[in-house]
């Protein structure tokens, strides 16, 4: 039974390469992404978690933002959570405008079911940006697909999120959409790591985006 789950895996896995590599033969910009996230159960139903964020741009030659956040996951019911999150950002707009902050919090549930090794969760956010006295705002609709393999411990996955305006007539227009298969690896009791390749669709900018976020509980 082992060995029919780890082949059933990698077969997931060499999908996601594949169709990774695929789209990054049609590349628009190559970019990085990285996270360490700090995460502490408060109680049984409630989570503090922290992060700090480094990204890169323009095919790695420049520095694209760094950013932290901080938030709150309550579990209401064992398939559903809520959530809170504050951010700030420090953003390299360029060489005319320089380095600028920005501020943004999202308000988001998400409902997870399973089914033997696989598990589908789909999360819905209210996103609010303040950048340079302009206010934007986005709802954000995340499905993902994973599948676990208990030895090792990995957890393959696919999770697509649209993004929509809010306020105005184009709601309904995809202001963006991001493709990203990725793995999570069980590294000890307290340290996980998710290593994933995102395909991310904008009217102006496209990009290949590899990155790697390292989670540790407290």
């Amino acid at each position: 039974m082992e060995n029919k789950k780890s082949y059933v895996g990698c077969w997931i896995l060499m999908l996601f390469m594949l169709a990774a590599g695929k789209v990054c033969a049609q590349a628009d910009e190559f970019a990085t992404w990285s996270m360490v996230r700090l995460n502490h159960q408060l109680r049984n139903d409630l989570r503090l978690s922290g992060a700090v964020e480094f990204r890169s741009k323009d095919d790695l030659k420049m520095a694209d933002r760094w950013g932290g956040e901080i938030g709150l996951m309550y579990t209401v019911l064992s398939w559903l959570k809520v959530e809170g999150v504050y951010e700030v950002h420090y953003r390299n707009l360029g060489e005319d405008k320089g380095w600028k902050f920005r501020h943004r919090y999202n308000l988001g549930a998400q409902g997870t079911v399973g089914c033997g090794n696989f598990k589908v969760s789909l999360r819905e956010r209210f996103q609010q940006t303040f950048s340079g006295g302009e206010v934007e705002n986005r709802l954000r609709s995340r499905l993902k697909i994973s599948y676990a393999l208990d030895k090792p411990k990995l957890s393959l996955y696919f999770a697509p999120e649209l993004y929509q305006p809010i306020g105005d007539r184009a709601f309904f227009r995809v202001a963006r959409m991001r493709y990203r298969p990725g793995v999570e690896i069980t590294c000890s009791k307290r340290c996980a790591l998710d290593v994933f390749y995102c395909r991310q669709y904008e009217s102006d900018n496209s990009r290949n985006i590899f990155g790697v976020e390292v989670k540790v509980a407290l």
